[in-house]
């Protein structure tokens, strides 16, 4: 299997898991906003909501009135457990600011596995707005020496701590199979509706801070003879409610102009779209730029989504004119000519793609405004790869650019393309010449923009597993992006607040050369205003490295997808 040679580890009965796959494309197959699913490329048009307000952020205070759901995503209703403690009223206590994660107690070996991890250690981990709920099911009697050993282990808190954890920390007695709560309900519907392919559906779930129904994922690490259940990781999934709550309310303080590309849209691959934007004056006021992506699982499922962790872009094309001996279509008109040739190949935008779950990205990518600045019609590919591995799954698509202006110092008014990637072997450096140039003389700031991530397994796993770098070195000046978390073992991890999707069912937690599985690719900007000649020639020279040594092989060190772009503003 694929898997096995990216990660050197046993197949297991967990899905497809490992290194992403940079595949490439074979066509587009969706006009979504018509739910249209075809065999060829298709275009929609999508439309523009001036100054819209970018989320609906809800009232800090109140507890909605519903109408409340048992699928993830709808509204949690309200109920009452009883705990070791005495009753605990969920409307109550619910006030926006914590989420509430569940954990079902049974004498399943998930179960006695996961628990036989550390609470102590559970609670160092997470941040101190989260409750957490341990729930008694099948008749199960593991409760109390579970409490017994999370107590031996609190004891060693300061007295504040302990006092804290033990209103956070509940241990149910109603057992979930006879219970008539709305959480009983709730543990009985997703034992019944499991997914296309199973997860932990039945055993663990949450509740956001915006009271939304959650699945939990995987709380484990591949290794060579099945899953390694770590409690501790159960903390990521508070860690990333914190994260998207903290992203709405930012959202929401800045109203933009929002073109709407995708909305929900089924795409097997890839789609087209004839964007419509604002008209050049308009586009001329804007300074900040917003990619927002989120790709859904069907129902909102685990197992309802893709395996792999595939590359995505957004793509601005562009028309040529066909060469002179083309025909016209065999479809067209007999006075018709050769139809133009349509390149999609001026890259706006890249994620990654998660291992079984869903998420969503806002990305500042207003580096590239000046490539839009006409204004009007735009036609815009979105591609990501088809899953098919281990079965085919669609993605549930909604994609929006977000034009606004923050009042910043400076507007960018060009975008040049500087350099861009391929494989990474010895000629290298061949491959990438210095480029001279002179920019006009009223620039106030001048910065290299840079998207770069390393796919690949050709030499021990690099360059997604390694530490290339990339040296741009402007008028004499060395500038270095380098990627050091790479092979550490929670580099992923440490970046859920932000915005990595958590707990993926895969090897997501990887430190990764420039990306991670489910994470937008965020460019890095380097501020070169300093160095810069403005109405002379400038010099710009490129060369990569890994591990700081020269690339002297041709054996090659995996392939480096880069695109790179010299902003000037004023």
């Amino acid at each position: 299997m694929r898997w096995l040679q990216c990660l050197g580890v046993s197949a297991l009965a967990l899905g497809a898991a490992g290194c992403e796959d940079t595949s490439t494309p074979v066509g587009a197959l969706d006009a979504t906003v018509k739910d249209v699913v075809s065999d060829a490329p298709t275009a929609t048009e999508a439309s523009v909501d001036a100054d819209a307000p970018a989320a609906d952020v809800v009232d800090a205070s109140a507890f909605a009135s519903g109408p409340y759901g048992l699928r993830p995503r709808d509204l949690a209703g309200p109920f009452t457990v009883m705990t070791q403690d005495g009753p605990w009223v969920f409307e109550e206590h619910f006030t926006h600011e914590d989420s509430y994660v569940f954990i079902v107690v049974n004498a399943s070996n998930y179960s006695t596995s996961l628990l036989g991890g550390s609470v102590g250690a559970l609670v160092e981990q997470s941040p101190r707005n989260v409750h957490y709920f341990f729930l008694p099911a099948n008749g199960s009697t593991q409760l109390a020496a579970l409490r017994a050993r999370t107590d031996d282990e609190l004891a060693g808190f300061s007295e504040e701590d302990r006092d804290y954890w033990s209103q956070r920390l509940h241990y149910v007695s109603d057992d979930l199979n006879t219970t008539q709560t709305w959480l009983g309900q709730l543990y009985r519907t997703r034992r019944a509706t499991m997914n296309m392919v199973p997860r932990y559906e039945s055993v663990q779930w949450a509740v956001d801070r915006f009271q939304r129904i959650r699945e939990v994922g995987q709380l484990g690490r591949i290794t060579a003879t099945g899953l390694r259940l770590e409690l501790p990781l159960l903390a990521n999934e508070a860690r990333y409610y914190n994260f998207e709550y903290s992203r709405e309310q930012d959202l929401a303080a800045h109203p933009a102009t929002t073109v709407t590309l995708l909305d929900r849209a089924t795409v097997i691959e890839n789609v087209d779209i004839d964007a419509v934007l604002p008209d050049g004056a308009t586009m001329a006021t804007f300074d900040t730029l917003e990619a927002d992506l989120s790709t859904d699982c069907l129902n909102h499922r685990d197992g309802d989504c893709g395996a792999w962790d595939y590359l995505s872009h957004l793509w601005l094309c562009s028309e040529e004119a066909p060469s002179p001996d083309a025909g016209a279509p065999a479809d067209a008109s007999p006075d018709a000519g050769p139809a133009p040739i349509l390149r999609c190949d001026t890259e706006l935008a890249r994620w990654i793609t998660t291992y079984w779950r869903e998420g969503r990205w806002v990305t500042d990518i207003s580096g590239v405004l000046p490539l839009l600045r006409r204004g009007g019609r735009q036609h815009l590919r979105w591609y990501a790869s088809r899953q098919f591995d281990p079965r085919p799954a669609p993605y549930v698509a909604s994609l929006a650019l977000r034009f606004g202006n923050r009042r910043r110092e400076v507007r960018p008014f060009d975008t040049r393309l500087l350099f861009q990637g391929g494989a990474l072997n010895s000629t290298w450096a061949a491959r990438h010449p210095a480029q001279r140039f002179t920019v006009p003389a009223d620039t106030r700031r001048a910065e290299l923009y840079v998207l770069v991530t390393g796919h690949g397994s050709a030499t021990s796993q690099c360059a997604e597993f390694c530490n290339h770098g990339h040296h741009f070195v402007f008028n004499g000046h060395d500038h270095l992006v380098d990627f050091p978390e790479a092979r550490s073992p929670d580099g992923c991890v440490e970046r859920v607040d932000q915005g990595v999707v958590p707990n993926q069912h895969g090897t997501w937690y990887f430190g990764r050369g420039g990306w991670c599985p489910g994470w937008d690719v965020r460019p890095v900007v380097i501020d070169v205003t300093s160095e810069l000649r403005a109405g002379a020639e400038n010099e710009l020279s490129y060369t990569a490295t890994v591990d700081g040594r020269v690339i002297s092989s041709m054996a090659g060190y995996g392939n480096i997808v880069l695109t790179s772009y010299l902003v000037l503003s004023r």
